[in-house]
């Protein structure tokens, strides 16, 4: 039996979701609810829950602030939203849970069994970044990249990125059609620039367009093969984050 809590800041949607769990999911079974996030973190404290269904926007503490004062996540989550169609590729690009409300009872049943059939997500945190950049980031997307280089400005095309290597402070980035620039930044600023979500680091040194692997190769931490051939290794707390992005 899975032990579930739901934080949502609307009594209405939280009544909904209970009904919906207690007629349609037999195998989950609600300890609490709460509309005060900081009410959730004092029971989060002392008890253990194996599902948190989480709402996202709480005008007292959002879902995402709420989620950094937990010191240890070690229950699954299923992120409850009214989002739109962007917000929707962004959980799909996490691998993280979510019901759009109105919750649908077979997506909710959906959500509860993909959570029984796998174990507790030690790269959770990992795929929770990925959705709060993708997410916050969404009036800053660009289809354009304006990057420092030796002979000057250069613009590139972020759907044209394949994967960028750290070089100390600069940053080589691989472009398709086999282009490649040296850009006077470091691959943490590079990254900060990335805001699509579709960008993941996979090592200290790389970052990738995960859309543009061409496949995974099993190991310690294994490599992966981009479009253009070029093997990228994977650092080994990295691997599960990367492999979570194809779970959906």
């Amino acid at each position: 039996m899975l032990k579930c809590i739901i934080i949502d800041d609307e009594q209405h949607c939280i009544d909904t979701l209970q009904w919906q769990i207690e007629k349609y999911v037999p195998t989950a079974q609600l300890q609490k609810t709460f509309t005060s996030p900081e009410k959730a973190l004092k029971y989060l404290a002392t008890n253990t829950i194996d599902v948190l269904f989480l709402d996202i926007d709480m005008p007292e503490m959002n879902g995402f602030e709420m989620l950094k004062n937990i010191e240890k996540i070690n229950f699954e989550i299923i992120f409850t939203t009214a989002y739109d169609e962007f917000a929707v590729k962004a959980f799909k690009a996490s691998a993280i849970g979510y019901l759009l409300k109105p919750v649908d009872k077979s997506d909710l049943t959906l959500a509860v069994q993909k959570v029984s059939d796998k174990k507790k997500s030690n790269h959770l945190p990992a795929q929770i970044e990925i959705l709060y950049n993708a997410i916050n980031n969404k009036k800053e997307v660009k289809e354009r990249l304006a990057v420092p280089t030796l002979e000057g400005l250069h613009f590139i095309k972020i759907k044209d990125i394949i994967y960028c290597i750290s070089d100390s402070n600069y940053t080589h980035i691989h472009l398709e059609n086999a282009k490649s620039l040296l850009v006077c930044k470091t691959l943490k600023e590079i990254e900060a620039m990335l805001s699509d979500g579709s960008f993941i680091r996979i090592h200290k040194s790389h970052l990738i367009n995960y859309k543009k692997i061409e496949k995974f190769i099993r190991g310690d931490g294994g490599y992966v093969v981009m479009d253009d051939k070029k093997s990228l290794s994977v650092s080994r707390n990295r691997k599960e984050a990367l492999l979570a992005i194809f779970e959906n």
